[in-house]
C-alpha cells in the first residue's frame, strides 16, 4: 500500500530531527536504485550530477563532506502533494580549502515509489558555494573552469 503524503513528509522531516542531516535515516529512506541529483558543473563541485543507489550517494556525500563544513542545516519549510515532498533547508559553514564561508538556502525534491524515495534532486546557490571554494585573490587559471561563472579572458 502507498504510503500518503502526510507519511512521506514525515519520513523527510525526521532527517532533520538533530542538528545535521541523520545519515541513518536518509538510507532508510531511499530506494536501493535512488537516482540522487545535485545541481552544479561536477569540474568545480565535486559532488554534483547524478549518483545512483546507496554507493553512490555515499560517494555524493564524501565528496560534499570533503569540500563542505556544515554549520547549518535547517529545515524551513516542508511540503507535498502525490508522489512528491520538497523541503527548503537553511544550510551554511566554510569551505574546507579556504575557510571562506557560504550560506545558501537548498531546494530537495524527493519522489517516491510506496515508502521509499527513488529519485532526489537538490537545487541550491552554486555561486555562492563556488566563491567560498575560490582562495581570496586566486589568479585565473585557464585549465579550471571559474567556479564563480566569469568569463575567462576578454571582457
Amino acid at each position: 500500500m502507498d504510503e500518503s503524503i502526510e507519511e512521506r513528509i514525515a519520513a523527510v522531516r525526521s532527517l532533520h530531527e538533530g542538528a545535521l542531516l541523520s545519515r541513518d535515516r536518509l538510507f532508510e529512506l531511499l530506494d536501493d536504485g535512488v537516482e540522487w541529483w545535485v545541481a552544479g558543473d561536477p569540474a568545480v563541485f565535486p559532488w554534483a550530477g547524478t549518483f545512483r543507489g546507496h554507493d553512490g550517494v555515499r560517494q555524493w556525500s564524501a565528496a560534499l563532506n570533503a569540500a563542505m563544513e556544515y554549520r547549518r542545516f535547517e529545515l524551513l519549510e516542508i511540503f507535498g502533494t502525490g508522489d512528491r515532498v520538497v523541503e527548503v533547508i537553511a544550510a551554511g559553514g566554510n569551505a574546507r580549502a579556504t575557510g571562506s564561508p557560504f550560506a545558501s538556502e537548498v531546494v530537495r525534491i524527493w519522489t517516491f515509489r510506496g515508502p521509499s524515495a527513488t529519485v532526489v534532486r537538490s537545487f541550491y546557490d552554486t555561486h555562492g558555494y563556488a566563491a567560498a571554494l575560490v582562495e581570496p585573490g586566486a589568479p585565473e587559471r585557464d585549465d579550471v573552469p571559474d567556479p564563480r561563472g566569469k568569463p575567462k579572458g576578454g571582457s
